[in-house]
């Protein structure tokens, strides 16, 4: 019985653990590799295409990067279903705001709305965690160009090249050790290649 108490969720283990989050975090790693990069014209993002369908090769964007909108994408790694939720919600706070101040939603903004939305459902005893993890790309006039990673329990930071999915250790490695800052398009997108190896389906932001 408390085996099964602790497994429900919003609920914590003797030893401070949320098995719920932990089970997204497993969904993440067993995911399509994505990775992004900031270059010196803008931000490319890079991931696995894998059982592409026919009805998939005729869109713009694979099922697992979406646009929020003129300015801003979000890849998604873990369970794609769940960040209909996350996507639905950010494109209706950017046309929100564009409404009230007729002008562009701020990144921040847009990190923010979603990092708490991942955070409700993480502390919801009556829904589990959103089972995946995102990066969020996009520009903005406050900040430029930005990359941000967030976790399933809605944790968040700024990066340079980053990558999540099922190899996100080993490739971070590799950008970590591969990265320069005045990196360009050509040969951030070589980075990509090299590191996924696969067919791959790669989004260039600017």
């Amino acid at each position: 019985f408390m085996d099964n108490l602790f497994a429900s969720p919003g609920i914590f283990t003797p030893d401070g653990r949320l098995q719920q989050v932990e089970y997204a975090l497993e969904a993440v790693g067993n995911s399509n590799d994505l990775i992004a990069i900031q270059t010196t014209k803008g931000l490319l993002i890079g991931t696995e295409l894998k059982n592409q369908t026919e009805v998939e090769d005729d869109k713009k964007y694979p099922r697992n990067i979406f646009l929020i909108d003129k300015h801003i994408l979000i890849g998604v790694s873990g369970n794609i279903p769940d960040s209909q939720i996350i996507v639905t919600h950010s494109r209706a706070q950017a046309q929100q705001y564009k409404f009230i101040y007729q002008e562009d939603i701020p990144i921040d903004e847009i990190v923010s709305e979603i990092s708490n939305i991942k955070q409700q459902f993480t502390q919801s005893r009556i829904s589990r965690p959103i089972g995946c993890s995102i990066i969020i790309a996009g520009w903005d006039r406050f900040s430029g160009f930005r990359l941000i990673k967030m976790d399933v329990s809605g944790t968040f930071s700024g990066w340079k090249a980053v990558s999540i999915g099922k190899n996100s250790v080993m490739n971070q490695v590799i950008l970590d050790t591969e990265f320069k800052l005045n990196l360009g398009v050509s040969e951030s997108l070589a980075l990509l290649m090299q590191i996924l190896k696969k067919k791959i389906y790669v989004c260039f932001a600017f």
